[in-house]
Order: C-alpha cells, then structure tokens, then sequence
C-alpha cells in the first residue's frame, strides 16, 4: 500500500467499525428486548421490527452518507494531484496563462 492510500484505508477502516458497532447495538437490542407472547407484557413483534427497521435504516444512511463523502474527497484529491503535476510539466508561460483564466 502507498503512502498517499493510508488515509483511504484509514477512513474506509473508521466506516467498517461504525458499521460493527452499529449491528452489534442493533443486534443486542434484538435479544435482550422482552418480546412478550402477545398476552401483555414486554414488546410486540411488530414493534420490535419497527425498532430495528428504524435502526438499521439510519445506520446505513449515515455510513453510505459518509463513504459517500469519503469517496467524492478522494476523488478530488488525486484530480488536483494531477492538475498539479500537469501544470509543473508545462512551460512557465503557459502554466501562467492556463492559471490566469480561472
């Protein structure tokens, strides 16, 4: 792995283990909730389903929202690295011009 992919990997990493600790809450929710039989007390099916639907929804919003970002900030990263090394490539006076039409 280079060194310009560690901060990727980094970011991608802190995604995984938000993602593990979500499903594990979730999951722990599942089995200590006191579903009852539906003859009184403790949590209906149907709510606990909604509970997790709930849950699982947003986790997987908020994850997909910052991969999203995560992979958009590559992305423009490397496309500047690029621009850069091609401007430091031209001659002066033509690195200048293209500079100055921004």
């Amino acid at each position: 792995m280079s060194e310009s992919n560690v901060p990727d990997a980094l970011r991608f990493g802190g995604a995984l283990w938000i993602v593990v600790l979500g499903l594990t809450v979730i999951a722990a929710l599942v089995l200590f909730l006191d579903v009852g039989d539906g003859s009184g007390g403790g949590w209906k099916a149907p709510d606990v389903i909604a509970l997790v639907g709930a849950l699982t929804t947003f986790l997987g919003t908020v994850v997909g929202a910052f991969l999203g970002v995560q992979a958009g900030s590559a992305g423009k990263e490397k496309a500047e690295d690029i621009a850069k090394r091609a401007l430091a490539a031209l001659p002066p006076e033509s690195a200048t011009k293209v500079l100055e039409h921004r």
